[in-house]
């Protein structure tokens, strides 16, 4: 077990919060309120005040800097949650390495030498460069296939991994519902044709049912990746699905209303394992739940992440849990055979809407197994409906800026800069029309679920509409 994985002791711990403390001291955001402050044991530690996203938002863009720019090697935001405005974060290289060997070591399975990695990550994000940096240590063959841009759409991730025998897919939790849906519709079984066999996620909810259903639609292993542009990262989870922390890159604690230590409530981190820009006890916004001893042997803490507590659902007198809604939704669509929902919540009840092609299945009864007695009404929508692949099989091709165009030749005949950037298809007749009928059956769908916004008739059942 590498040192980024094993927990330190008390005195280890004591030192390494002391040591972030001075570093933090040298930023803008800490220079006064930790200037003089020694970390000698933990209740010293715990009578710091907390860091909020307001403040490093008040701090401006080189508020949470705390090394010269000459030692800053990545640039990242995130939005904030109040007020408008980013997050900043300045990295090192060192910070950058510390997460990748982290990674490494903890999923040797996953990467290695040879190793084919589809990199989905967006490049404005951590993550993506981390996995770039993974390869070059040895860990693998990185495809930087950067989502969010329009050189690499999804159907040309979905031809890259073919082509190069991508084992890996690493991105955003819905990128391997794209790519299958993509390759279903090619005819591609991802399962038995594509060599994937590892599927790297995160930078958003992925609940339980969803991870069972990539694992068997793909063949693959589900590893969820947490963590925050400010913090960096948090946890992986192991092969059994716990997520667990890295102790040696942050520390957290997880803090009831009144301030005390809970084992459920909200999550503060103190990055140990980030020079560039540090913090200490830090809102991470996300409300968690500590996990037990995990069977799979890993002495790491473990980690439920319920999830941001300004998304919690107020219904029938009960709290609901994102983490919680996303997954009874999930396994409603996976009762039928279908990976593409979407979860509308309203004032008396929640809609699932499932792109499906077939009857049958029980959404109902997999959606109250979670949870049971909250109202939902499960729409059962078109194929293409929710997630228009067709759409995202026509993105725009990008091609490299010119300022001439020989039209001698058979090639593009191009007369402006813009187009011989980006050439956008033309649709069919067919195409269009095909289009138009999804645009208007949603149109439709969201006035009549504007108009149902007033509550539901008392003792009115669960419902499972058509959306056919």
């Amino acid at each position: 077990m590498s040192q980024a994985q094993t927990p330190p002791s008390e005195d280890a711990l004591v030192a390494a919060l002391d040591a972030t403390v001075a570093r933090a001291s040298h930023s803008p955001l800490y220079a006064e309120r930790l200037a003089g402050v020694r970390i000698g044991r933990l209740d010293d530690f715990w009578r710091l005040p907390r860091t909020t996203r307001a403040d490093l938002q008040r701090a401006g863009v080189h508020g949470t800097r705390a090394v010269p720019l000459s030692e800053v090697c990545h640039y990242g935001e995130s939005s904030g949650t109040s007020g408008g405005g980013v997050n900043a974060t300045w990295l090192t290289a060192a910070d950058v390495a510390r997460d990748a060997a982290a990674l490494r070591a903890a999923h040797p399975a996953v990467f290695g030498p040879g190793r084919v990695i589809l990199n989905r990550f967006p490049f404005m994000a951590a993550p993506a460069h981390i996995v770039q940096l993974i390869a070059q240590q040895g860990g693998g063959v990185a495809i930087p296939a950067g989502n969010i841009n329009w050189d690499v759409p999804f159907p040309r991730a979905l031809e890259l991994a073919q082509r190069a025998g991508a084992q890996v897919v690493a991105g955003l939790p819905l990128e391997p519902i794209v790519l299958a849906e993509i390759a279903r519709a090619r005819g591609i079984d991802p399962a038995r044709e594509l060599a994937v066999d590892a599927l790297f996620l995160g930078g958003a909810p992925l609940p339980p049912a969803m991870v069972r259903r990539l694992a068997r639609i793909w063949d693959a292993r589900v590893v969820e990746l947490y963590g925050s542009t400010e913090t960096m990262l948090l946890g992986t989870s192991c092969a059994l699905g716990t997520l667990h922390l890295y102790p040696a890159l942050a520390h957290c604690e997880v803090l009831d209303a009144a301030g005390g230590s809970a084992d459920e409530g909200a999550l503060l981190v103190t990055t140990l394992g980030v020079d560039g820009s540090p913090l200490v006890r830090f809102e991470v916004g996300d409300v968690v739940r500590r996990v037990g001893a995990c069977a799979c042997g890993e002495t790491r803490p473990g980690l439920l992440v319920l999830g941001r507590a300004t998304e919690v659902v107020e219904l029938g007198g009960r709290r609901l849990w994102p983490h919680d809604v996303q997954d009874a939704a999930a396994a409603a669509a996976d009762a039928l055979d279908s990976s593409v929902f979407f979860v509308v919540v309203l004032a008396d009840r929640i809609v699932v809407r499932v792109e499906t092609a077939g009857a049958g299945g029980d959404p109902l009864g997999a959606w109250h197994a979670r949870l049971p007695g909250v109202p939902v009404e499960i729409e059962r929508v078109r194929p293409m409906d929710l997630l228009d692949v067709e759409l995202l099989c026509r993105s725009p091709h990008v091609y490299k800026p010119v300022v001439s165009s020989d039209w001698r030749g058979g090639g593009r005949r191009v007369v402006t800069v813009s187009e011989g950037m980006i050439e956008w298809p033309r649709p069919t007749a067919a195409e269009g029309r095909r289009w138009f009928g999804r645009v208007w059956r949603a149109m439709r769908r969201r006035r009549a679920l504007a108009r149902s916004l007033a509550p539901w008739p008392p003792g009115r059942p669960d419902a499972m509409g058509s959306g056919a």
